[in-house]
């Protein structure tokens, strides 16, 4: 009879006991990893952040040298209590920016800007956006000591959009539709130390408008404080289409007559956002 063997019963896997030091030693690992892993995910925003800025600075550079020579004066401005709807609405078409004078109370206009100040306070708003909340800070362009804070429906936030839209109310119906939609409420802050933005459209050429934006003085804005620049005329197919052939570096839209908003507590610039504009750097020691 032949013989047969029978291999031994394979034993079931049993992983060797942990002493409490290699516990210890592989927690310290995961610990390690981790913290190198998010070290490394800030070191590298950083350097993107840093990366970004500097083309952007680049960018102003360029554009600067191409509107050397470009003649710039004052936004002129019409009384909100003297004006025609249809004569304000007309040149906002025409030439996508208009300065409308006192909208705004002196109280209500103090009101908002002590609220402006304590909020950034309170969020411990200083020279960085990071860390900052996303509830209260929207994003903006060219960040150095620039705030977008969302304004959320408080006394003295309502007090000044109703006073606004008081004002401005048939111009608003004329130029957008009695349905009109507000579809952002917040406070542009620049502070001493901010950095001139590229010009730039808030929105991509289309045929018709599609939003009207309105900046109002929270105080008295002189030149050194970095008012923003219009451009105007520029809300329309030929200036986009010169815009871009010249890489929004150069070319003849940048050449044309440009106007700087050093304007008045209370006074407003409505204006188109196809309009090419910037904010300009603010050299002064004042918040803006």
């Amino acid at each position: 009879a032949a013989a047969t063997s029978v291999p031994p019963a394979l034993a079931p896997y049993a992983p060797s006991p942990l002493s409490a030091e290699d516990g210890l030693a592989q927690l310290f690992v995961c610990v390690f990893i981790l913290v190198i892993g998010v070290v490394g995910m800030q070191t590298s925003l950083v350097s993107e952040d840093a990366a970004r800025e500097a083309a952007l600075e680049d960018k102003v550079r360029a554009q600067r040298l191409a509107m050397a020579g470009a003649t710039q004066s004052a936004c002129a401005g019409v009384s909100a209590v003297d004006m025609h709807a249809s004569d304000v609405v007309s040149r906002l078409r025409t030439r996508g920016v208009v300065r409308v004078d006192k909208v705004l109370s002196t109280e209500a206009s103090e009101g908002l800007t002590r609220f402006v100040d304590e909020t950034l306070e309170a969020n411990d708003a200083t020279t960085s956006q990071r860390g900052l909340s996303m509830e209260v800070f929207g994003n903006v362009y060219c960040k150095k000591n620039r705030w977008d804070m969302k304004l959320p429906f408080e006394a003295p936030v309502e007090r000044a959009l109703r006073e606004c839209v008081k004002a401005l109310g048939e111009v608003l119906r004329e130029a957008c539709g009695a349905d009109a939609t507000l579809v952002e409420l917040a406070a542009l802050v620049s502070d001493p130390g901010s950095t001139r933005q590229p010009v730039h459209p808030d929105t991509a050429y289309r045929r018709d408008p599609t939003v009207y934006t309105c900046f109002v003085a929270l105080q008295d804005v002189a030149r050194d404080m970095g008012p923003t620049l219009f451009i105007p005329g520029t809300n329309n197919a030929q200036a986009h289409v010169e815009f871009r052939q010249g890489v929004e570096r150069a070319g003849p839209v940048l050449e044309r007559t440009n106007e700087i908003g050093v304007i008045s507590r209370g006074d407003a610039t409505l204006f188109d956002s196809r309009t090419l504009h910037c904010g300009t750097e603010n050299e002064s020691d004042k918040r803006r």
